[in-house]
């Protein structure tokens, strides 16, 4: 399950590497509650309503969840495929948007430490680190190589105490 969203949000990550901003200066991040206009509990068809058509809409293997992707928006959603409420929210390279703390894409990993304290968990993989701050939803995906190597690429939110729910599920 993990490796299944590490690759869905880096799939994510490398087709929007090129893009434009989505929008003109800077967009809220809110830990554990939004991300620019979209929150968190919000159903997940205003989202494309607001945002176009969908690039890709995928079921999370053994879960009640569904990831909405468009890559050229920088956005992504997990919803649940009951209620369609959204679940959890990601901007991926976008220095755009910016948490309360000033973190936004591009940001080092000291930074994000510097601004949040040190995080309830990392979730390694690879290519990259989440530094996971659960206690207030919201988490930092650092990537270990490349041009953002010890930097942030992607900001995702949730609800406060859900990451290993949302992000860590077992087949």
């Amino acid at each position: 399950m993990r490796r299944w969203l590490w690759i869905s949000f880096t799939v994510l990550t490398l087709a929007t590497a090129g893009a434009p901003a989505y929008a003109q200066g800077i967009n809220p991040v809110l830990p554990g509650q939004a991300i620019g206009g979209f929150r968190l509990g919000e159903d997940v068809n205003t989202m494309v309503r607001s945002l176009g058509p969908v690039h890709s809409a995928d079921d999370i293997p053994s879960s009640n969840l569904t990831a909405y992707f468009w890559p050229l928006r920088r956005i992504g959603a997990i919803a649940d495929k009951t209620s369609s409420k959204v679940v959890a929210l990601v901007v991926s390279m976008d220095d755009g948007y910016r948490t309360d703390k000033g973190i936004a894409a591009g940001a080092e990993m000291e930074s994000v430490r510097s601004a949040y304290g040190q995080e309830d968990s990392v979730d390694s993989h690879e290519d990259d680190d989440t530094l996971v701050y659960d206690k207030i939803g919201v988490a930092f995906l650092v990537d270990k190589t490349g041009a953002l190597g010890s930097r942030v690429s992607a900001i995702f939110v949730f609800n406060p105490g859900q990451y290993k729910t949302i992000f860590q599920q077992t087949p």
